[in-house]
């Protein structure tokens, strides 16, 4: 396979280290050229053994598995990899939301993959592992499961799917800028037209609940000419999504 192996691994240790287990040439450099694009380091696996070696040798922040590999099972490789525990896993599948909760992974991305969207989705499971599983006093819990801020008195206000997507952009960001273009794509799955100011209306709807639940007026900024921003994390804590149970085979 024809990859780029080189410096990847080599460069600043700070940086999100992603294993890609991947059997098909063209995509793993696809995925590989993108993920270096974004500032990440990766490595390839072809196969489930191979991806279980240099797992232990690369360590990797993430591994994003291909369910369909060649000789063993992607699901099996997937349950092997959370039951660790030590790293997130992504899932590149065909399929849908059903693959992830059998295979228990973190999160799950369908071909075609779309590169900002596949980085966004990385750095979020990143960030979910890092965050303390205790609450911090005084703090607005996301509550991802069931679609719900959590305020520190523990009344809740619910979240549409749109805004528990920008919320979650912007919190991934890190501080970081996030274009009404992009908001757009991630959070009401379309593209951004020209006078559109529905991403406009959904930060509004959203400072509105996250003022509900204790936030500052200044939560949400907005940049202009460039979107929006999430200057401070350290209000929020995300409930991660419950481990899913590996199905029974018969």
């Amino acid at each position: 396979m024809a990859v780029l192996r080189t410096k990847a691994t080599q460069r600043k240790s700070t940086r999100l280290r992603i294993l890609i287990v991947e059997d098909t040439p063209a995509i793993a450099a696809a995925l590989q050229a993108g993920l270096h694009a974004a500032g990440m380091s990766t490595d390839l696996a072809e196969t489930a053994a191979e991806a279980i070696a240099r797992k232990a040798s690369f360590r990797p922040d993430l591994v994003l598995v291909d369910l369909d590999l060649p000789e063993a099972s992607g699901f099996a490789l997937v349950e092997r990899f959370v039951a660790a525990g030590d790293c997130g896993v992504i899932v590149v599948t065909n399929g849908g939301e059903e693959a992830v909760r059998v295979a228990g992974a973190d999160d799950y991305v369908v071909k075609p993959v779309r590169m900002h969207e596949l980085a966004a989705r990385i750095r979020a499971a990143h960030r979910r592992k890092l965050r303390p599983a205790e609450r911090r006093s005084g703090t607005i819990t996301i509550d991802r499961a069931r679609h719900r801020l959590i305020g520190p008195a523990g009344d809740s206000t619910a979240l549409t799917e749109a805004e528990l997507a920008a919320l979650e952009t912007l919190l991934d960001a890190e501080g970081a800028s996030v274009s009404r273009e992009w908001l757009s794509r991630v959070a009401l799955k379309r593209e951004l037209r020209a006078e559109d100011r529905s991403v406009d209306r959904l930060v509004l709807e959203l400072r509105r609940k996250l003022a509900a639940q204790g936030a500052t007026a200044r939560v949400i900024l907005s940049v202009r000419r460039q979107g929006y921003v999430l200057p401070d994390a350290r209000p929020f804590h995300t409930i991660p999504l419950p481990a899913a149970q590996p199905a029974k085979r018969v």
